[in-house]
């Protein structure tokens, strides 16, 4: 080993010995920063409180501060301690900027701002600093407990189990609904359940029952459940400098459906930093176009505000809005409808395809080579490849799309979309094609569809988004391996598409994904018409709502028939799990919590008639 190899490393255990003891001081501020924030803005503590609560925050982020300025000072090595501590750094020096400016605009200064500006600037400054501390604290110690579980898909469900019963204590504060006490606990964990598996059914008006805080929390849940909890906290251990060790490796694997261990770390970084692009670009394009119930365009903060709700919310395929009518008000403004619809299509269709379709070079394509200005210029170049998965996804995602929306015409030009401009009529089919592939948002009422197109909402609610993406449902690659199996069957070959042959073991695993989901929304809607004996939904006119409730639930789309509310407590529960379910993947779960016996002999063969 160089020398310059080894001394780094012995600094790096240097650091790392430092923060095991410091863990302790870490943990107690932690919590006291945490508790104290979710208490002063869930209004369990009043203004009253404000000074020591203020105190006491200060305290933590002087607590956080300390570990990060500790590994400077026993790594003697700036470079080696910035590496290790780069969120840290960041944070204590993008604070300490924003600090210098609010104190050159202050009254002490130049007097740009009033004083009781600046306090609440000061203010915001010291939570928000406090805050990002805590949550990579937070994603810190969920590395460490994951590490303990055995199986990593274990792992994987059990961590939106803690993020959604995290979800529902904090929409039980006080602070959560502008009526204290209205949420109850069944209606908590519905909410926390169905934003974190980013569904959107509600049982609530997240617009109008929620508070600032209480749809600030639904935002975090959408965000964290799209993503999964165990994408951030792999982010934040490749960012703290400790790398991803196998085991981390492994979980995040299942959970990206990233087989090459060495992938993971930088293809976990890669859909963080893709994220955030894309719903800022969305951010940017909805900027500008949100009106109040008078059709007054809203003031800077509310545009801001929910641009980056809807953003996260359409990305995330979760459907959740903060209009009671979702976007039928904006079903006449194309800017709306086209941004929402491109960010369903980018978050469905997963994170490897977009990432094969960025990287792809279309210019040293065989048909570009032909042209003799660009042929001279690629024809040493390799031709560019895009993976069988990429491959099949847009050819599904393309079919769905178009096909969805012209049967959606055909079958409500006359009916639901009668009487609007032929223009609006194709960006309603279009919507009416994308959104129930696992997005939930709505331009036009769902209870007024005509039950054929229900039906067809329902086929393609089934078939879901993308393998990769923050959609749900039995994915297209699943309905696509089934096709080809079939045709496969009926030509006497193994199925094949795009000069590839496909495995026997997905052909296998696609059956028995499509035998498991219909098993499950069969005994959920069961479980449904008993609960719901006793009112209207139990009746024979209540089975199609009941039916596309439950798989809009399982399939994680989030449209409804206008049933959610009505459901019993019983009911409710039944969705929960089916949103549950739907969002781990039940091959996921089953795997998850059974225990796999490596057999020792097999039993002969026998065939039976079929058919």
């Amino acid at each position: 080993m160089k020398p310059s190899a080894l001394a780094q490393l012995l600094t790096e255990e240097r650091v790392n010995a430092f923060r095991g003891k410091y863990r302790p001081i870490n943990v107690l501020a932690a919590l006291a920063g945490l508790t104290t924030f979710l208490l002063y803005h869930g209004q369990v503590l009043g203004p009253a409180d404000a000074a020591w609560v203020s105190a006491v925050q200060g305290g933590c982020l002087a607590a956080f501060a300390g570990e990060t300025l500790g590994c400077y000072t026993v790594a003697r090595s700036a470079r080696v301690a910035f590496a290790q501590s780069l969120v840290d750094s960041g944070v204590l020096v993008a604070g300490g900027v924003v600090a210098l400016a609010l104190l050159l605009l202050s009254p002490v200064v130049f007097a740009a701002i009033d004083g009781p500006t600046a306090t609440i600037a000061f203010g915001f400054l010291l939570q928000g600093a406090m805050m990002l501390f805590v949550v990579t604290r937070v994603l810190r110690a969920f590395s460490v407990v994951s590490r303990a579980i055995n199986s990593p898909l274990a792992a994987f469900a059990l961590s939106f189990v803690g993020i959604i019963l995290f979800g529902a204590v904090l929409l039980l504060l006080p602070g959560a609904t502008h009526s204290p006490g209205s949420m109850g606990i069944v209606n908590a964990v519905f909410l926390a359940t169905s934003a974190t598996c980013v569904t959107g059914l509600s049982t609530m008006d997240v617009g109008r029952d929620l508070t600032t805080f209480g749809q600030l929390v639904i935002l975090g849940l959408i965000q964290v459940g799209g993503l999964g909890i165990m994408t951030f906290a792999g982010f934040f251990s490749l960012a703290f400098g400790r790398g991803m060790g196998v085991r981390d490796s492994v979980a995040m694997g299942e959970a990206l459906n990233v087989s090459v261990i060495g992938q993971v770390g930088r293809t976990t970084a890669w859909i963080v930093g893709l994220t955030l692009l894309i719903e800022l670009l969305g951010v940017a394009a909805l900027t500008g176009h949100w009106r109040d119930t008078s059709g007054r365009l809203l003031g800077v903060g509310d545009q801001i505000y929910y641009s980056v709700f809807h953003s996260v919310s359409a990305f995330c395929n979760a459907g959740f809005s903060l209009h009671n009518d979702s976007l039928v008000s904006y079903s006449g403004d194309a800017t709306v409808l086209l941004t929402v619809m491109g960010l369903i299509i980018v978050g469905g269709i997963g994170f490897f395809v977009v990432g094969d379709l960025l990287t792809y070079r279309f210019w040293a394509a065989p048909l570009f080579r032909r042209l003799p200005m660009i042929g001279k210029k690629v024809k040493h170049q390799r031709l560019p490849h895009l993976s069988l998965q990429t491959k099949m996804v847009t050819l599904a995602t393309l079919a769905l799309i178009l096909g969805g929306a012209a049967m959606f015409w055909l079958l409500e030009h006359d009916g639901a979309l009668a009487g609007k401009p032929i223009d609006q009529q194709v960006t309603a089919s279009l919507f009416l094609s994308v959104t129930p592939r696992t997005a939930g948002f709505n331009t036009v009422d769902v209870g007024a569809l005509r039950p054929v197109t229900n039906y067809a909402t329902i086929l393609l609610m089934l078939v879901g988004a993308s393998p990769g993406g923050t959609g749900g449902g039995l994915k297209t690659t699943t309905v696509v391996v089934l096709f080809l199996a079939v045709i496969a069957m009926i030509r006497g070959r193994d199925p094949e598409i795009f000069r590839r042959r496909l495995a026997e073991s997905q052909v296998r695993k696609s059956l028995v994904m499509l035998v498991t989901v219909l098993s499950v929304i069969g005994l959920a809607v069961f479980g449904l018409m008993l609960c719901e004996s006793g009112n209207t939904l139990g009746t024979a006119g209540g089975f199609e709502a009941l039916l596309f409730e439950t798989v809009s639930a399982f399939c994680t789309v989030g449209l409804t028939m206008g049933v959610t509310p009505e459901l019993t407590d019983p009911g409710k529960l039944i969705i929960i799990a089916c949103m549950f379910v739907g969002r781990v993947g039940p091959l996921t779960l089953v795997l998850a919590i059974g225990r796999r016996v490596a057999m020792r002999y097999s039993y002969p063969a026998e065939e039976v008639m079929i058919g």
